[in-house]
């Protein structure tokens, strides 16, 4: 009887102790006047493993160059195209800009270090590895920092920004950026994931609560992405829009830099910051002659074209569509990671899966198209950082 007692005894004693697990504490980051909300972290199952990969500091990176991945390259007799650039909403319209005037990737940094092209405004961040990738992260409740980015008056008229977050258990508004002038109060300031797994932005008394079709976002890596057109903003996560402000407030000026912030006791990282100049309007994009584009995206090693890719490939088609008699070459490039073959290879798969995409997908006729690679022959620019091999990693449309 006492063991049959003592059994009831523990059982409830566990059940008492589940239910007592508290969500995570709420907190405002800078210029923000909302109580944030949270979900409980009793709600979902944490996911352990990426946690037996993130600390491997003994593992040296590999394949750091998000377009190179030569050496991961598997010969192919056929491009491979993309079986799903049609189904990503006309809404999704990110277009990279094409003048770089920052990338990071945090291969130059230590492990464990702070990276070298950051300055921190608060908390502790150290330089991190995860599946072979480099990645910035937190390791204390609320982490600010900023890009050290050439200095400006205010952002270019016309800008991108970019980069990859990853969050690996079920936490609060984990990520913050804001756009401000010096310390001013932010123009504006975007968190996700809010409420769950939506995204909040809000600039001014203009705000906005927008669902994420993705329910749940936590253990998965999502691609995030600013773009603006003047005083208008866009905010993208994936391939999905969910923020569009005509018109920021700009009471303490127009911004000049960014800050980001995680906050979470979780340890969320980021890494492949690209912000970037540009581009104009598209109008003619073979205006300049040649048009060198960004948007073209692959996995490292792969030449599937991702969906990210489809408004690049929907401004080309649609000139093409119009000028009936123009034909297009195109040419991959890479930078010098890897062994120059298999560059060679992989820019030239490229560059036929970015042709079968626009022929099968837009019904352009194949025989419009030329393709071809340079591999890593023609850089624009140094391969001794991750910076001058973010600029060799493109893809370029020419008329014949």
């Amino acid at each position: 009887m006492k063991r049959v007692l003592r059994g009831l005894w523990s059982t409830l004693a566990v059940a008492m102790t589940l239910a007592l697990i508290v969500a995570p504490l709420a907190h405002a980051g800078l210029g923000d006047k909302l109580k944030k909300k949270v979900t409980g972290s009793a709600e979902k199952k944490a996911e352990d493993a990426v946690d037996k990969t993130t600390d491997d500091a003994s593992k040296k990176a590999e394949g750091d160059e998000k377009d190179a991945g030569a050496g991961e390259s598997e010969k192919s007799d056929a491009p491979k195209g993309s079986g799903d650039i049609g189904s990503v909403s006309t809404k999704f319209d990110f277009t990279p800009g094409d003048k770089l005037l920052f990338y990071d990737d945090f291969t130059q940094d230590e492990l464990g270090e702070f990276p070298v092209h950051w300055t921190l405004k608060q908390g502790t961040f150290e330089v991190a590895e995860m599946s072979g990738q480099r990645w910035l992260r937190s390791t204390s409740t609320t982490s600010q920092i900023a890009m050290k980015a050439p200095a400006m008056p205010q952002l270019p008229e016309f800008w991108s920004l970019e980069f990859d977050w990853h969050c690996p258990k079920n936490s609060g508004n984990v990520l913050n950026v804001y756009g401000q002038k010096g310390d001013q109060p932010a123009a504006w300031h975007v968190i996700f994931p809010y409420s769950g797994h939506n995204l909040y932005a809000e600039s001014g008394k203009v705000n906005s609560d927008t669902p994420f079709d993705d329910q749940d976002v936590w253990g998965k890596t999502h691609h995030v992405m600013f773009m603006a057109r003047g005083k208008a903003l866009k905010v993208y996560v994936d391939q999905q829009r969910l923020a569009n402000i005509p018109e920021i407030d700009v009471t303490n000026g127009m911004p000049d830099n960014f800050m980001i912030e995680l906050w979470s006791e979780v340890e969320p990282m980021i890494t492949n910051v690209r912000f970037a100049e540009g581009p104009k309007p598209m109008k003619d994009p073979f205006a300049d002659g040649t048009l060198v584009t960004y948007g073209i995206y692959f996995d490292s090693g792969s030449d599937v074209v991702k969906p990210e890719s489809a408004p690049v490939l929907r401004q080309i088609a649609a000139y093409m569509s119009a000028n009936p008699t123009i034909n297009v070459k195109i040419v991959g490039h890479t930078d010098n990671q890897g062994k120059p073959d298999g560059n060679l290879d992989l820019s030239k798969r490229r560059s036929a899966s970015v042709a079968k995409v626009l022929a099968d997908q837009f019904k352009l006729g194949a025989d419009r198209f030329k393709t071809d690679g340079m591999g890593d022959t023609k850089p624009i620019s140094k391969n001794d950082n991750s910076e001058g091999r973010a600029a060799n990693r493109r893809v370029e449309f020419s008329k014949i």
